[in-house]
């Protein structure tokens, strides 16, 4: 027991070293930096200690970005063809991907909506820029395996339907004003209407929507692919084809928002409260209530730490129920290197 539990914290702390994890509001966006994958969350006490992950987050390779330029598809944070930066920014975080011919650049903006004096949603958008000496025709396809409404077999509602029971499409033709993806203590919806949004939005069960090979059309009843991939959902967003001159660049949008309970954020979106406040400024979360405990990281330190943890395991019967407690305290501090601003 011992051993397995300094091997969670081992391995916590290695992803935590690796990853950039901004906070504002009651929301959080957090990027691997070793693959690119971005993975949100939406605060669920309080005290500001606990997020629920609004997409699944125990292997984040599960969401998917993909592109598509004069037919060749690519998936991005998979494909040896586009190399990754992850970057902090004035308004949140940024991951871009750039080839030879093309950088997309993955934007992740905090957002208020018009009823919240803080943060509680995020703007994704995806910036595509030519880089080539042709024009050429792109499209887009974001993939989020959702799992918030999975566990009370309620995967998703909107202001039509409190329980969406089979696959859907919904087009700009459509007239619903949010897909939400409802859950007991944190919910999510993708805004609809009155904002730029996906040519389509579509709600699939997660293989079959991520094994198609681009648009998924063939919409089943359900949300179960037997015996693979049972009581597992998926949203995807699709951009469809754009011409890109040399050059030029395109902009995709999506506007994600938060909420607690499903039927308390029902009550909040049918009545309009979650428009969006573009004439906001951009967020700072350093100077919005959030500060490094130590502003110079200590790469030694982390190395001797490193260190103590693998010794302690490979010695594991030596070690004493407080030296675990000194090794965990350590681990805390660098797996939350963030404090309240007094």
């Amino acid at each position: 027991m011992k051993k397995a539990l300094l091997a969670l914290f081992f391995v916590g702390l290695v992803f935590s070293l690796s990853a950039l994890d901004i906070r504002d509001g009651l929301v959080r966006i957090r990027i691997d930096e070793i693959n690119g994958r971005v993975l949100l969350y939406r605060m669920t006490n309080v005290s500001g200690s606990q997020y629920e992950p609004i997409f699944f987050d125990s292997d984040p390779r599960t969401s998917t970005l993909m592109v598509s330029i004069d037919g060749r598809k690519a998936r991005l944070g998979d494909s040896s063809e586009y190399k990754f930066n992850v970057r902090r920014t004035a308004t949140g975080a940024e991951v871009e991907y750039s080839s030879v011919v093309a950088t997309i650049t993955e934007k992740i903006s905090f957002i208020k909506s018009l009823d919240s004096r803080v943060s509680n949603g995020f703007k994704v958008e995806y910036v595509i820029k030519n880089l080539s000496s042709r024009e050429y025709k792109v499209m887009l396809r974001r993939i989020w395996d959702t799992r918030l409404g999975e566990p009370k077999g309620r995967h998703f509602s909107s202001n039509l339907s409190d329980k969406i029971e089979d696959e859907q499409v919904f087009t700009a033709e459509s007239p619903e004003s949010y897909v939400m993806t409802p859950g007991e203590s944190a919910s999510m919806a993708v805004l609809l209407a009155k904002v730029p949004r996906p040519d389509a939005v579509v709600i699939a069960n997660w293989k079959r929507l991520s094994d198609a090979a681009w648009m998924y059309s063939t919409y089943m009843k359900g949300f179960s692919m037997a015996p693979y991939s049972l009581n597992d959902s998926a949203i995807g967003f699709f951009w469809d084809e754009r011409i890109l001159k040399p050059g030029a660049s395109v902009v995709f949008t999506s506007y994600l928002v938060t909420g607690g309970p499903w039927t308390e954020f029902r009550d909040a979106l049918i009545s309009g409260g979650y428009g969006i406040n573009e004439d906001l400024p951009g967020v700072q979360p350093t100077e919005t209530g959030i500060a490094r405990k130590n502003p110079g990281l200590d790469i030694e330190a982390i190395r001797q730490l490193l260190a103590l943890l693998d010794s302690a395991i490979d010695n594991i019967d030596a070690i004493s129920e407080s030296d675990i407690t000194m090794l965990m305290n350590q681990v805390d501090d660098l797996l939350n290197p963030y404090e309240a601003i007094k």
